[in-house]
Parts: structure tokens; C-alpha cells; sequence
């Protein structure tokens, strides 16, 4: 049992819950003014842990036979053989049903509009078969976050919390495009679609770059929209700096004679998990201090 749970956990990648998590409970927090109820906090966790993993779950069925081609992906759990297409499918069913359950106990709102995200998050899967903006649906599937935790916690729509979307878009779609330089060759030959296969590395850079300073104009602009203090504009100056820090340290361009090689920081995905924390914390401490 351990050892399926294990494999499940890998399949899903359940570590990297830590990119749309810090954003959600960041909209809770804003939205009950620091003070969510211990219900709403924990169904809202649960709703975020079901819903990504139906959506991961999802696309490792929708990827594995890509996943099976690609020299980097063929030791994933399908291609390998460490679970089957079949348990993936009753785990992404269940988990989806589970993620509208969940959402029953919150509040009407939340219980339907719960079909739509999870459309949203799942609809990613495809977007690379047949645009090169997949970055941005990746971003959205994620971002939906905030606005359902906004929705859990007043049980209706607001504007506020749509900035928070656009900044995780942005935010998500500026490292996805780098991390999608590692496929540049086997995108091209599969005929898969991404902003670096349809750009080149050297303009996905400047792309990469001018998502994540629009991440910035989102942050500041929702802090505007809520009335928070001088002191949360001071805390975006420091995921500013963790920004050109990432940018600084998250890849180089090496010369080797004519070729210049782009070569990626596998330590990229862990700065992302706390630059997300870090605004988190810059939300909490804007609240509670």
C-alpha cells in the first residue's frame, strides 16, 4: 500500500502542489480578512489537493504516449509500467467526483461552478497538440485557484481575486517556457507545440521575462484593489528580487566553439515553490501584523 501511495505521489508530482497552493490560501486569507473559519480552510485544502491531482492524473493519461517517445519522460509511472492505464483512470474519476463533493461543503456557488473548473484545469492537457500558447492554459489551470478560494470563503464572485489569476498565469507560463526547452528537439520531431518551438530559446527567454514582470503588475495592482498597506508593496519587491535571482541562476548560455548551448537549473522548480511561499507569507504578514 505504501509503495502504491508512493507511486501515485510520483505520478502526480505532489510537491509541486506548493505553485498554485501559497496563491489559493493567499485569496482565502484576503478574502476572510486573516481570519478563515477552520471549514472553509479545510475543504478549501482539500478541494486544491483533488482537483490537482485529477488534473495531473489526467494528463499523465492524455501524455503517455508521448511520455513513452520522450527520452527525458519514458521512466514515468505509465511508460514504465509502475501503474497502470486503468488504475490512473479510476484515480483521476475518483478524485474528480471527490473535488465536486468536496465543493458541495462549502457553499452552493462553489458546488456549481466546480464542473467548470475542473474543465479548466484538465482542458491543459491538449492545448500542446495544437498551440504553441499552452503555457498560458497551464497557468490558467492553475490560477483558477485563487477565484475558488475567494468563491469558498464569500460564496460569490469578486473581482479582487482575478488578478491573482492573471499573476499565476503569468507566473506559471514564465517558467513552463523555460522548462520547455529541455523538449525543444522532441517537441519539433512529435510535432508538439510550445512557445520555444515555435520562437526559438533566445525569444522564449524574453518571453519568460516579460510574463514574470507582468506577474509583478498583477501582484501590485490586487494589493491596490484590496487596500492593502505600504508593507505588502515592500514584500513584492522582495519576489521581485527572487525573480531576477531565478533569471540570474535558472539558466546560462554556454559557447562552445560556434553552437551556443542553453542549459537549464534543475534547481528552477524549487525556486518557483518559494517564490510562491514568499508572497504567501508577504499576504499573512500584510494581514495579521
Amino acid at each position: 500500500m505504501l509503495k502504491k501511495l508512493k507511486t501515485i505521489s510520483n505520478l502526480v508530482v505532489l510537491p509541486h502542489s506548493v505553485f498554485a497552493l501559497p496563491f489559493a490560501l493567499a485569496s482565502l486569507l484576503t478574502a476572510t480578512y486573516g481570519k478563515p473559519s477552520l471549514h472553509v480552510l479545510f475543504w478549501v485544502i482539500v478541494c486544491m489537493v483533488l482537483a490537482r491531482t485529477t488534473a495531473m492524473a489526467y494528463n499523465r493519461l492524455v501524455d503517455a504516449d508521448v511520455d513513452a517517445k520522450n527520452p527525458r519522460t519514458k521512466n514515468r509511472d505509465i511508460p514504465a509500467g509502475r501503474i497502470s492505464f486503468l488504475q490512473v483512470k479510476i484515480l483521476t474519476l475518483v478524485c474528480g467526483l471527490a473535488f465536486v463533493a468536496a465543493c458541495y461543503f462549502l457553499n452552493p456557488l462553489a458546488f456549481q461552478l466546480s464542473p467548470l473548473a475542473l474543465a479548466i484545469v484538465c482542458f491543459y492537457s491538449h492545448t500542446k497538440r495544437f498551440t504553441w500558447t499552452s503555457h498560458l492554459f497551464l497557468g490558467l489551470a492553475l490560477g483558477v485557484a485563487p477565484v475558488g478560494a475567494w468563491v469558498a470563503a464569500t460564496g460569490q464572485l469578486a473581482v479582487a481575486p482575478f488578478w491573482l489569476t492573471g499573476a499565476v498565469i503569468c507566473f506559471l507560463a514564465g517558467f513552463d517556457i523555460l522548462y520547455a526547452t529541455q523538449d525543444e528537439a522532441f517537441d519539433k520531431k512529435a510535432g508538439l507545440h510550445s512557445w520555444v518551438v515555435r520562437w526559438g530559446i533566445t525569444h522564449s527567454v524574453q518571453a519568460s521575462r516579460f510574463f514574470h514582470v507582468g506577474m509583478l503588475g498583477f501582484l501590485t495592482v490586487f494589493g491596490v484593489q484590496v487596500g492593502f498597506s505600504f508593507s505588502y508593496f515592500i514584500g513584492i519587491g522582495f519576489i521581485a528580487a527572487a525573480l531576477i535571482y531565478q533569471h540570474l541562476k535558472a539558466y546560462t548560455f554556454e559557447t562552445k566553439g560556434k553552437k551556443v548551448k542553453f542549459v537549464l537549473s534543475p534547481q528552477m522548480m524549487g525556486l518557483n515553490g518559494w517564490i510562491a511561499v514568499i508572497y504567501f507569507v508577504v499576504v499573512g504578514a500584510s494581514l495579521w501584523l
